[in-house]
């Protein structure tokens, strides 16, 4: 069973220089249970609830939990970022062990936030049905949205650091407030969220163990420089990148790559590497969207996953130029929508657990 809570910070130290290139985070989390003890059933044994713990009797409540948690942002960030809050699943179990966790993050797309997990897909009742299949730490943070969509980057114009605060301050935050298995990471995401878990594996190599792509846009350098400047136009409706993220396409091309997936490909090489597509056409396993009546009413949402599709045929090509092994899920029909990436994480997870560990 489920229980929101929402937690804060109390204690940060933060030292910033070189455009956040050294950090130093003490956190202390004010949330941590209070020794409050149940009682187990059948006996007179108190059970304390570990720390960290959202209820105080994890007897009758065993999880898993959903925790809506706020992380701090150091002196740079703040003025500008958009919304520090972070949705966290603890497993089941986790209140009354005192294991580790390995953690999986999930990362959103462009026009959602930190939220969008929860709410669009059923994670919570399929998480709390495979309890004993995925017991891992679920990391839910924001990455801007719409206009202010951060295509997990730090900007070239200074005014966003995202790459930063996702996988340095939140990273550091959430092994310093919760039990986790440091460097038994995975990644997956939707949409910007699947460039974003890429991106940050190639760049960060080694950092995770899996990464998983759900309809990513993973290759932003296909139909270039066409297409930079239709990312421009579009950027206040749909929170495509304009120049203020990598600066102009053409002229800034090796920014652009160097956060490219397709134009990482050999950086991929260490990490299991999952791919979800559908090909944007009419006929997918999760439904259609054509028609205002009776569900999603969305026909754009084929043309973008018929892009998405090509984006995907660019980067394995590079993938196996650069002699990449991935596990690839390319499906006919579907659009770019909810249902498909709820089904996508159901694909991918049983993958993601045969390279993370268990609990320790």
């Amino acid at each position: 069973m489920r229980r929101r809570a929402t937690w804060a910070a109390a204690v940060v130290r933060l030292a910033v220089t070189g455009g956040l290139a050294a950090l130093f985070l003490a956190v202390a989390n004010t949330s941590a249970a209070t020794d409050t003890a149940a009682t187990v059933a059948g006996t007179s044994s108190p059970l304390t609830p570990s720390p960290g713990c959202p209820v105080t009797d994890p007897v009758s409540d065993p999880g898993p939990y959903f925790v809506t948690d706020s992380v701090p942002l150091p002196a740079k960030m703040s003025p500008t970022f958009v919304d520090n809050h972070v949705d966290v699943m603890l497993p089941a179990g986790y209140c009354t062990s005192r294991l580790r966790y390995p953690v999986v993050y999930l990362l959103h797309g462009a026009g959602d936030t930190y939220q969008s997990w929860e709410k669009n897909t059923d994670l919570d009742a399929f998480l709390t049905a495979h309890q004993a299949q995925y017991p891992y730490i679920f990391v839910m943070p924001d990455g801007g949205h719409n206009g202010d969509a951060g295509w997990y980057s730090d900007w070239a114009d200074g005014s966003r650091h995202y790459e930063t605060y996702h996988v340095v301050v939140l990273r550091h935050y959430i092994d310093a407030s919760y039990r986790t298995l440091p460097g038994d990471i995975g990644i997956a995401g939707l949409s910007m969220g699947g460039f974003g878990a890429l991106s940050y594996a190639a760049r960060h190599p080694g950092m995770f163990k899996v990464a998983a792509s759900f309809s990513g846009a993973v290759d932003m350098l296909y139909g270039a420089p066409a297409s930079g400047v239709a990312f421009g136009t579009l950027h206040n409706q749909y929170g495509t990148p304009d120049a203020h993220v990598w600066g102009d396409q053409t002229a800034d091309a090796a920014t652009w790559a160097a956060h490219n997936p397709a134009s990482l490909a050999p950086e991929l090489a260490g990490t299991r590497i999952l791919l979800a597509s559908g090909t944007g056409t009419p006929g997918g396993a999760q439904g259609d969207a054509l028609y205002p009546v009776g569900g999603p009413f969305d026909p754009g949402g084929y043309a973008i996953e018929n892009t998405i599709f090509q984006m995907n045929v660019s980067l394995v090509r590079a993938l196996d130029r650069a002699g990449v092994p991935f596990t690839a899920d390319f499906y006919l029909g579907g659009y770019h929508g909810w249902p498909y990436w709820q089904a996508d994480l159901h694909w991918a997870l049983p993958l993601m657990a045969q390279t993370l560990g268990r609990p320790a």
